[in-house]
């Protein structure tokens, strides 16, 4: 009897972990495929000048991080269309997405117009040489057009998701990086007959990029080909209690991006003033360390959606049972990749510098980032299990306390009382993901998650 059961157990974690790497891996192939269009981008551009690199990784950082910060409306929108997929309320769902879409597009709108005329007085809170302030300020202003389009295909991202599709916006994601790179290469140095436009050039291809990538997630939910199928008439209907729902757990998550991105503003500014070397060695490895994040950001995909759709068919444990497991795997890939970092560091920012006052401090910063490995991994994979059941709150509070009041401290006194070198930086950096993933881990444990009604998101 015992043998049946350790039998049962092995079936089922087996079908479980196939399902969470089925969800995982298009996720980590997409963040893949960013990843390879930003160093592509950042190629193209460094060709141009050190001015016209400045001004694009200026300019894309800030519109990237508005983006990110707002289509913190996707997070609701998913949370329901996963809770209302568990359910099988398939009414519910297609309500769910279309009020979700009506919003992103009315967000976007409204953040694309902002963004573009309040570029120039925003760059110039960072920028004092003229030559880059007119590079940032083009090309800010024609990717924040995009912005309209930006935040809806993100939201699109989000309720494909939600009913367990992950591969489409990876295969979308492919379709517009592609459009992007070939445009970068058109655009910046005039192939192919077109104009060498340079600065714009790149901003262009981005824009269109994301636009294409937009409408063809949005045909595809419009058609009901994934599905799901989004009604143009429920999109922009006053309907206060789906709104109500979606943006109780979309402020949250948007404060929680806020919190990460402000965050990551200051302490770059105050690294900034320890030299060039520094803080040269600093953005390197950060850049090199970004490439962990993609293993941790899919099985966190996977964990969100499992646990929603589970919830919301009542499956409780097998909801605690999904969370887990993907914490598990996600924790252990994470690890390897910790392991990398600590035993070849210098191989790693080999890729991305030669300079060898940066290559060694580089290197040493890296080597303590290894550490924060296993602690990334499970801080990602326990926010994104809270935000599947609706518990949107939690992970800002935890990313809100361990930024501001733990790494950004810790960091000042780094840089401006104790007077220590940058690698001093990373270890702040360990200390704050520590706590970060304690206080996730006890509001995790604390299980009130599995008790959050569907009626209450």
């Amino acid at each position: 009897e015992n043998g049946e059961l350790v039998m049962k157990y092995m079936k089922n974690s087996t079908g479980l972990n196939k399902k969470i790497l089925m969800l995982a891996w298009p996720v980590i192939m997409e963040m893949a495929l960013h990843m390879f269009v930003w160093v592509f981008d950042t190629a193209m551009v460094g060709r141009l000048s050190a001015e016209a690199l400045n001004a694009v990784g200026l300019g894309g950082q800030i519109v990237f991080t508005i983006t990110a910060v707002f289509s913190g409306i996707g997070i609701g929108t998913m949370v329901l269309v996963a809770r209302f997929t568990g359910a099988q309320q398939r009414e519910d769902v297609q309500r769910a997405a279309s009020r979700g879409l009506g919003l992103g597009f009315i967000i976007g709108l409204l953040v694309a117009a902002g963004t573009g005329l309040l570029s120039k007085p925003l760059l110039q809170v960072f920028v004092k040489d003229p030559l880059v302030l007119g590079y940032a300020v083009s090309y800010m202003r024609i990717t924040s057009s995009a912005v309209a389009f930006m935040i809806p295909m993100n939201v699109g991202s989000y309720i494909m998701r939600g009913v367990g599709n992950t591969r489409t916006p990876m295969v979308i994601a492919g379709i517009a990086n592609a459009i992007n790179v070939v445009g970068d290469y058109a655009l910046i140095f005039g192939k192919f007959g077109l104009p060498r436009l340079e600065v714009v050039g790149a901003a262009t291809a981005t824009a269109a990029a994301q636009i294409i990538g937009s409408v063809i997630i949005i045909s595809l939910l419009l058609a009901g080909r994934q599905g799901i199928r989004v009604k143009p008439a429920l999109m922009f209907r006053l309907d206060r209690d789906f709104v109500k729902r979606i943006m109780r757990r979309s402020i949250p998550a948007s404060l929680e991006e806020f919190m990460n991105s402000s965050g990551r503003v200051v302490s770059s500014l105050w690294i900034s003033g320890m030299g060039a070397v520094p803080f040269a060695a600093n953005s390197i490895a950060v850049a090199a360390e970004s490439i962990s994040f993609m293993p941790g950001y899919g099985f966190a995909v996977a964990a969100s959606t499992l646990v929603g759709q589970n919830l919301g068919a009542v499956k409780k444990e097998e909801a605690e049972e999904s969370a887990l497991r993907a914490i598990l795997m996600g924790t252990l890939f994470m690890t390897v990749i910790g392991l990398v970092f600590f035993f070849f560091p210098t191989l790693i920012i080999a890729i991305f510098t030669d300079l060898p006052d940066v290559m060694s401090l580089a290197a040493r910063c890296i080597r303590i980032g290894a550490f924060e490995q296993p602690f990334i991994a499970l801080s990602m994979i326990l926010a994104a299990s809270l935000r599947g059941a609706g518990d949107t709150r939690g992970p800002f509070a935890a990313v809100a306390a361990s930024n501001w009041l733990v790494r950004l401290p810790l960091i000042y006194m780094v840089v401006y009382v104790w007077r220590l070198e940058v690698t001093y930086v990373w270890a702040a950096t360990l200390i704050q993901f520590i706590v970060e993933t304690a206080l996730l881990a006890w509001r995790f444990l604390a299980r009130r998650w599995k008790d959050i009604d569907l009626r209450d998101i």
